[in-house]
């Protein structure tokens, strides 16, 4: 039996503005997930647990809105049993980031977004894999200071199917998302997404590469959703690698506490990251235009992130 174990912090500074990129809400953030993975043979647990602390400044007033002296958001990120003793084949039971296709270009500010799942991966094609996870229940580090609970229950299927060759890999997904929050009656988180996405990289130097990706997403209401509305996502990015490129995502909810189906819309994201040892700094920028619909949402809004992980 081997006992491991885990911790991991991030410094991330985020600018929002409803028309312009500059002059409105800004905030930084500092998390930490200190956690323990235990394995033996084929088998392993990981426990990690999350607490954060945001500070947040916005146009109205100067002052930070609270003074950072504790942790705002603390919960149990992971608690996650996984089993390899299948080849090429992996299976994990309980509470897990999924993060397929790296779908957190539809997310929201300040965190992100676990599952209490089952997954399967597989890869037992050369260049072909697949990724299956059904979820019951989701949960969010910021959700309650929201219009939602911290937990979510409902029934996600999650899939994905990659191919890989030489120019890169192209996947192709899909959801059908199922979070039912009773106290909202219009169950507006009710919807399906499919999209694909390519992506891959070139080594330009022995300490250098630059690697890309091009990504499609849409996404429809679906069984009690009484939205109609199909917003699409597109994503082009870059990541410039200078030796042991790690890639972050972050997302607050994937699937947004007032329902991404009401966004009517089109929405731009371009990111970059480069990494230098253990440290990874990156930044992302998304451009949300919304369409000339009834219901839709009328402000346009510009994002930029920053984020510092080591």
């Amino acid at each position: 039996m081997t006992v491991a174990p885990l911790f991991g912090t991030e410094l991330r500074y985020e600018q929002y503005a409803a028309d312009r990129l500059l002059g409105a809400n800004d905030a930084i953030q500092v998390r930490a997930r200190p956690g323990l993975a235990v394995s033996s043979g084929p088998w392993s647990i990981n426990a990690v647990s999350d607490a954060a602390i945001a500070v947040r400044r916005s146009e109205a007033g100067a002052a930070a809105e609270r003074a950072a002296t504790r942790p705002d958001a603390l919960q149990l990120d992971e608690l996650r049993l996984e089993y390899n003793g299948i080849p090429r084949t992996a299976i994990s039971l309980g509470r897990q980031q999924l993060g397929i296709a790296g779908a957190a270009i539809t997310g929201d500010r300040d965190g992100q977004q676990t599952f209490d799942a089952a997954r399967l991966r597989w890869n037992g094609v050369p260049g072909l894999s697949a990724d299956l996870a059904y979820a019951w229940s989701s949960s969010s580090l910021w959700a309650a200071d929201r219009l939602l609970p911290t937990s979510v229950p409902g029934e996600n299927i999650f899939a994905q199917l990659a191919w890989t060759s030489g120019l890169g890999t192209i996947s192709g997904y899909a959801y059908q998302i199922d979070q039912r929050d009773t106290a909202d009656s219009q169950f507006r988180l009710l919807n399906q997404v499919y999209g694909a996405r390519f992506s891959g990289s070139r080594r330009l130097g022995e300490d250098l590469s630059l690697a890309w990706s091009l990504g499609f997403v849409r996404q429809t209401g679906a069984l009690d959703n009484p939205t109609g509305g199909a917003p699409t996502y597109w994503q082009i990015g870059n990541r410039l690698d200078l030796a042991d490129l790690t890639a972050s995502q972050i997302s607050y909810r994937r699937f947004a506490a007032n329902g991404i189906s009401t966004l009517n819309g089109n929405t731009l994201s371009l990111a970059t990251s480069a990494t230098r040892g253990r440290m990874t700094v990156g930044a992302q920028f998304n451009d949300f235009r919304p369409l000339s619909e009834t219901g839709a949402i009328s402000n346009r809004n510009l994002r930029l992130s920053l984020g510092l992980i080591f």
